[in-house]
């Protein structure tokens, strides 16, 4: 009898023991908690410590809160040239209300993904090839707006969209490369083209500035020429001028002393001749009374007739 209640004891023991156990629930923050009775929603446990009436009521599930990235499965997707890519993108999302993420959908992230990747097909659909290779960003940015309102109902909100990767096919990858080194080693050559011509106006601008400059110099040099002649025959021009002008004064003062001293200069160049004998207009003789030794020997050959 001691035995059996004993073991009822312990048995009624263990049971309060689980039952205090399984009524204790610690919420840790950025979770929360559902809890059901008897199966029904009733109430969302925010984080902290909680007693929950075993039994009766029943905490179902913990749910996440924070943001959770997700990496969406690679796709083949047509764009509007036809040409088939596999891109690869990563959603980064958080629960928003928990009710419709729990109750109203039987897997809200699936529903978010399928939602995403048939977007993404109408957005590259209508793209071309080159715009969707140069146009992550516009994807992105496409792809955000419409999967954010669709999500909401699922009880999430779409914080990123990213495209991770773009990926063609290998014949239309070398195809490219073709176009883009082509494309390259056109512009190289225009560049280097545009760089001759460049060069050859850079130096030809310099040609004509040096030409102008050597011109200007040879007009400065024959002005300053022309400029040195005519002030040294304006110096010439004022030497004669002073010249004349001083043989202008010393014949107005000795006029008629100089013209009798040119003629006796003239007459011993005579005399110095074979002829002795020298014919002279009277006048001519007459003058040279004027000079006074002259004078003297007139004078004193006319006394010497008198006598």
């Amino acid at each position: 009898m001691n035995i059996i209640l004993m073991a009822a004891l312990i048995i009624l023991a263990v049971i309060i023991v689980v039952i205090i156990f399984t009524s204790v629930a610690i919420i840790h923050t950025g979770e929360v908690g559902i809890v059901e009775r008897l199966g029904k929603y009733t109430e969302t446990l925010q984080p902290g410590f909680h007693i929950v009436i075993p039994i009766v009521y029943r905490i179902t599930q913990i749910v996440n809160m924070k943001q959770i990235p997700l990496k969406v499965e690679e796709q083949e997707v047509i764009t509007k040239d036809n040409v088939v890519v596999r891109i690869s993108e990563t959603l980064k999302y958080h629960i928003t209300d928990v009710n419709a993420y729990v109750y109203q959908n039987k897997d809200s992230v699936l529903s978010m993904v399928q939602d995403t990747r048939a977007n993404l097909r109408g957005i590259i659909g209508n793209m071309d090839l080159n715009d969707v290779l140069n146009g992550t960003e516009t994807i992105n940015h496409t792809l955000f707006e419409q999967i954010g309102t669709t999500t909401a109902g699922y009880g999430l909100n779409v914080d990123r969209v990213n495209i991770d990767s773009i990926q063609v096919d290998t014949t239309i990858q070398d195809s490219m490369n073709k176009l883009l080194r082509a494309s390259r080693e056109r512009e190289a050559n225009i560049m280097e083209a545009e760089g001759h011509k460049q060069a050859a106006i850079a130096k030809a601008e310099g040609e004509k500035q040096a030409s102008i400059l050597e011109a200007e110099a040879n007009k400065q040099t024959q002005i300053l020429q022309a400029q040195g002649r005519a002030e040294s025959q304006r110096l010439i021009a004022e030497s004669v001028k002073d010249q004349i002008n001083l043989i202008k004064d010393g014949l107005a003062e000795n006029g008629d002393g100089y013209l009798q001293y040119k003629n006796i200069e003239a007459m011993e160049e005579l005399a110095k001749g074979n002829s002795n004998t020298i014919v002279m207009p009277s006048t001519a003789v007459d003058s040279f009374g004027g000079i006074p030794a002259v004078g003297q020997l007139l004078k004193q050959k006319q006394s010497d007739k008198k006598e």
